[in-house]
């Protein structure tokens, strides 16, 4: 019996194993449902799904077998994941590798085989799902390509409770908000299988009965808009359109209507296929109410206005002057000067200037009944308000031109400055299901900040915009690694600053403003000029700042970062601190999630290193030297291709410790592996097997291309001079070299062969290699 050769990548697929966390775990319904078709469809006695643990191989799911577990010695399947394809055994008492397998030789044992591995990642296989018989078998290529699209089946049905719990996080930020996270499954049939916990207050129904598979969410949705949200959804699942945004009512248990905002798009596999649709909710019957209302209120003014019951003004064209019912203190914080000249029309708001002349222009042309538009006047102490203007043509001249006009109007930069607002909370909560979703999808923050800051500097109409996060542990809080940076008018310079900060950009902090953000926590805003002194980013080269939001970006109350909008034409308002706070917190749990994983990436790499790589030498130690070898030693069983170790020993490296001291002896060691390492061919392995000895791995060399090589380690060593404190430490070494042959039945023969030439190589006067085959 030969047991299965160990996956090259057997430290990644572990990990990977062990990170789904579905060892030891009970059954599952789907699992059971895949088993028993699958011995329906084939007809046999036995079907797993086979999971290859370090030293054992266990059953997420069995049909016909009664053991939860066996050896990975004895494991079939252990043999089809190091084969990397669909593993067939018409009769295994004909192959040689099951030749004595207990599972093969027991009264009633395995005699037909057929397993197709589950690939969870590119080339990393963590079991297969086999079906297995008493009596030998002929399996056709049909029935291969069903089994395989089985395990398929299997391998989706694990990364989808995979990806279930990493969910973790989303629910974390969105649970307690007004924003509920929905999944949906597709296949087999479409129904919800998470909903996040806050469910109910959004939608009004519980979240069992949400999930009940008996429940299609449509139905709770108004019959006047489910046509087209199922429409929509569709164009999704066909591809048509990356991503649903629409607007619908959902009807209560207890009959209320809700509004609900929904946002939706489709995780797919490495193939295209859907394997889940992600959905976000958010309750907005409030703001809906409103618009509703904001509707009726707004009909209600223009009657208002048309029966003359709000403020009226008079305009004689021809004498340019203007006559109002109210002071223009009172409405503008002026005097009387600009009723007259025309003087008000300076007032316009550059960006509504041509459209309000457009409209008057139309009007006095006879193309419309009257002059109705929504314009900005400048007030005296630097701010806009808006009027809503409605006039009309009273008195015309014998040849028909326009001479006076009559109309009213309102003062509604309240309503105006809400509805922003209300927009402005919507795109920001909207921004947050954003962020979080390309989140979860790159997990790279730079690229979400790619996302996120052109969208927050396009909601504050801000010209420049950076984002920032501090050093973890960071003590002086003057440090930020750049994740974003943007000026609006200088693509050159964004696409240079993009580049920094792809490779790591970090920058200094100083000034009182942004110390006082970094440090203290406390957000500021700024509506005049920022002093060069108050806010400086060496080395960065911002433009003057007009105008700013500096703002700490927190996780649990602890600053973590820092965002900066700057350059808004229209100023800063205090109230966007509280609307832009979704975001400020979601950016900075982004920021401690990234750091989370890239601490625990670190410890993984470091442990990785730490059990492949003696601490002294830096080369392989001697369990990575022996699996290499042994991988050799499988590799000239298949192929006859030549390898070949070497063994050495420094000599009298004894005396050298005693003469000089245990760290004039491990200078020696590491600068005899430096030594070693110059000479020998990149493919050769090096490796530290204890002590004063080592060995050289070499492949595609036979018995006197070995020699030659532990020969130019020898002469490089008799010619490197080794020194401790000024003196000078004789060092030689002896080598014994040893081709893998037909007789070496193990790796352990093979090495004991080049031992042996080594005792030889120090009998005879040490300084010296010696082959096995002289021995």
């Amino acid at each position: 019996m030969k047991s299965a050769p160990v996956p090259n990548n057997e430290l990644e697929r572990l990990h990977l194993l062990h990170e789904l966390d579905i060892l030891d775990t009970e059954p599952e319904p789907v699992f059971e449902k895949i088993t028993l078709m699958a011995k329906q469809l084939f007809g046999v006695e036995t079907v797993l799904i086979s999971l290859i643990d370090s030293d054992r191989q266990w059953f997420k799911s069995k049909v016909g077998f009664n053991a939860s577990e066996t050896p990975r010695e004895v494991s079939m399947c252990a043999h089809a994941i190091a084969q990397g394809s669909t593993m067939v055994i018409n009769d295994t008492r004909e192959d040689p590798r099951f030749i004595g397998n207990p599972l093969v030789t027991a009264s009633g044992g395995i005699r037909f085989y057929a397993g197709a591995p589950i690939e969870i990642a590119p080339q990393i296989y963590i079991g297969t799902l086999c079906v297995i018989d008493s009596k030998p078998h002929v399996f056709t290529a049909q029935q291969q390509q069903w089994l395989e699209t089985l395990a398929e089946w299997v391998k989706n049905e694990l990364l989808g409770r995979f990806a279930m719990s990493n969910y973790e996080q989303e629910r974390q930020v969105l649970a307690q908000g007004p924003v509920a996270a929905v999944v949906w499954q597709i296949e087999p049939e479409a129904h919800l299988i998470y909903v996040a916990e806050n469910v109910e207050r959004v939608l009004g129904y519980s979240e069992a009965y949400l999930l009940d598979p008996e429940v299609r969410y449509e139905t709770i949705v108004h019959s006047a808009d489910r046509g087209e949200l199922l429409a929509r959804m569709q164009a999704v699942l066909d591809g048509k359109q990356e991503s649903l945004e629409i607007e619908y009512r959902v009807l209560t248990p207890s009959q209320d209507i809700r509004w609900v905002h929904h946002f939706a798009r489709a995780d797919r596999d490495h193939s295209g296929k859907i394997v889940r649709v992600r959905g976000y909710l958010h309750d907005s019957t409030k703001r809906k109410n409103l618009e509703l209302s904001l509707q009726h209120a707004n009909q209600s003014i223009a009657m208002a206005l048309e029966a003359g019951n709000l403020a009226t003004w008079e305009w004689y064209l021809f004498d340019q002057w203007v006559e109002v019912d109210h002071t223009w203190e009172e409405l503008l914080g002026r005097d009387e000067t600009y009723a007259r000249g025309n003087k008000w029309a300076e007032l316009v708001h550059p960006q509504d200037y041509q459209r309000v002349r457009a409209a008057l222009q139309k009007h006095l042309k006879g193309k419309t009944e009257r002059f109705e538009s929504r314009f900005r006047l400048l007030h005296a102490d630097g701010h806009y308000i808006w009027l809503h203007s409605i006039g009309k043509v009273i008195e015309t001249t014998e040849q028909g031109l326009a001479q006076r006009m009559v109309g009213i109007h309102h003062d509604i930069t309240a309503e105006v400055m809400n509805e922003q607002r209300r927009r402005q909370q919507e795109a920001v909560l909207s921004l947050v299901s954003s962020v979080q979703h390309e989140f979860l999808f790159v997990n790279d923050f730079s690229e979400v900040c790619d996302v996120a800051l052109p969208k927050l500097m396009e909601l504050t109409d801000s010209k420049a915009g950076l984002i920032g996060e501090l050093p973890d542990n960071s003590r002086s809080r003057n440090m930020l690694w750049l994740h974003g940076l943007r000026v609006l008018d200088d693509e050159t310079k964004n696409s240079a600053y993009q580049n920094l900060i792809k490779q790591g950009l970090d920058v200094e902090v100083s000034g009182e403003l942004a110390l006082h953000v970094l440090v203290r926590g406390e957000p500021q805003l700024c509506p005049h000029p920022v002093q060069p002194d108050e806010a400086v980013f060496h080395p960065l080269e911002l433009p003057e700042l007009k105008n700013a939001l500096i703002l700490p970006l927190y996780f649990k109350q602890q600053v973590v970062g820092m965002l900066l909008l700057a350059n808004s034409e229209n100023g800063y308002q205090r109230e966007q601190l509280a609307t832009l706070k979704p975001m400020l917190n979601t950016l900075g749990t982004l920021m401690h999630i990234r750091r989370m994983d890239e601490e625990r990436q670190f410890a993984v790499d470091e442990l990785r290193r730490m059990a492949t790589i003696d601490e002294l030498t830096q080369i392989a130690n001697r369990r990575v030297f022996i699996e290499a070898a042994e991988q050799r030693f499988g590799e000239q069983q298949r192929y006859d291709m030549p390898v070949s170790v070497a063994i050495i020993d420094l000599d009298h490296f004894k005396k050298v410790n005693d003469s000089f001291g245990h760290a004039a002896g491990d200078k020696v060691l590491k600068q005899f592996t430096d030594v070693a390492k110059e000479v020998l061919r990149d493919g050769d392995l090096l490796g530290r097997q204890g002590g004063e000895e080592f060995g050289v791995l070499l492949p595609h060399a036979d018995i006197n291309q070995a020699m030659q090589a532990a020969e130019r380690v020898r002469e490089a060593i008799e010619k490197t001079e080794f020194s401790w404190d000024g003196k000078v430490i004789p060092v030689s070494i002896s080598v014994g070299v040893a081709q893998l042959m037909e007789t070496d039945n193990d790796v352990d023969r093979w090495f004991a062969r080049a031992d042996k030439a080594l005792y030889q190589a120090k009998s005879e006067g040490r300084n010296r290699c010696i082959a096995a085959d002289e021995v």
